[in-house]
C-alpha cells in the first residue's frame, strides 16, 4: 500500500511541476508510448545484461513479495 502512495506522490510531483511550469500534456500524451518503450526497454535490457539466472528469479520473488505484502497473525 505504501508503495503505491509513493508512486502517486512521485507522479503527482512530476507532471504537477510540468504543469506549473507551463508545459502542454499534449506533448507528453503524444509521445509517452515510444518514451515508455525506450526508457523500460533500456533498463530491462541493462538489468538481464547486469544479473545471472538467480538473481533474476530472486528479484521477481522479491518483487511478487513487496507487492503482495505482509500477512501479519
Amino acid at each position: 500500500m505504501l508503495g503505491i502512495v509513493g508512486i502517486v506522490v512521485v507522479f503527482g510531483m512530476v507532471f504537477g511541476g510540468y504543469k506549473l511550469a507551463g508545459g502542454k500534456f499534449g506533448i507528453i500524451i503524444k509521445a509517452l508510448p515510444f518514451e515508455m518503450m525506450m526508457i523500460l526497454g533500456a533498463a530491462l535490457g541493462a538489468f538481464l545484461i547486469a544479473n545471472d539466472k538467480g538473481g533474476i528469479k530472486s528479484t521477481l520473488n522479491g518483487l511478487k513479495r513487496a507487492f503482495k505484502g505482509t500477512t501479519w497473525k
